[in-house]
């Protein structure tokens, strides 16, 4: 779905923890899968039976660290205490011949949006409320209180910053299936732009 007379773009979804963004990924995947990801370098350890939405690579704290110094990434940032970035030579290449689609943080998204900026859309998801979002997170998974503050303490600086994005989706509770569809919309409109 590339024309030859249209650059390619780059669509990148984020959001607080807990408002879905792997999910509507993956569903918009699923509907647009002329669509491309990127790798993903992380120092988070593995989650355990979560099929995830990109390629993740998963690195120590030195070797993560070695790469910055290298240049090896478009944009890295530190989320809930780990360490995550998005490899350049993989970006620009996908990106030389097709639509990309990013799942990232917001540091890393903004980053992506001063370095790209004609060629990035940013698509921020949202919950209705701060209780909704907070009841998403202790559904998704057990957390130590501390993790949780900290989770809920990022979440509120990233929604501060969402005025920030082309886009912004509301995930509401129990209709996953009308955001993917909303976030396909966004995507074919800007495309057919």
């Amino acid at each position: 779905m590339k024309s030859k007379n249209k650059s390619t773009k780059i669509f990148i979804i984020s959001g607080p923890s807990g408002v879905g963004k792997t999910t509507v990924a993956r569903g918009v995947l699923e509907k647009l899968p002329f669509l491309k990801t990127t790798v993903t370098y992380t120092t988070r350890t593995q989650r355990l039976g979560k099929k995830e939405d990109k390629t993740i690579i998963h690195v120590n704290q030195s070797e993560f660290r070695k790469k910055i110094k290298t240049g090896d990434f478009i944009e890295w940032a530190l989320v809930h205490g780990n360490l995550y970035g998005t490899n350049a030579k993989n970006l620009k290449n996908q990106l030389a011949k097709n639509n990309l689609l990013m799942n990232i943080d917001v540091q890393g998204a903004l980053q992506i949006k001063k370095k790209m900026p004609r060629q990035t859309r940013l698509i921020f998801l949202k919950t209705k409320t701060i209780q909704e979002l907070i009841q998403r997170i202790e559904r998704r998974e057990k957390m130590p209180p501390a993790v949780l503050a900290l989770r809920l303490k990022n979440a509120r600086r990233e929604m501060a910053l969402a005025h920030q994005y082309d886009y912004i989706v509301l995930n509401e509770k129990n209709q996953i299936n009308r955001t993917i569809t909303q976030v396909v919309s966004l995507i074919r409109q800007e495309l057919d732009s």
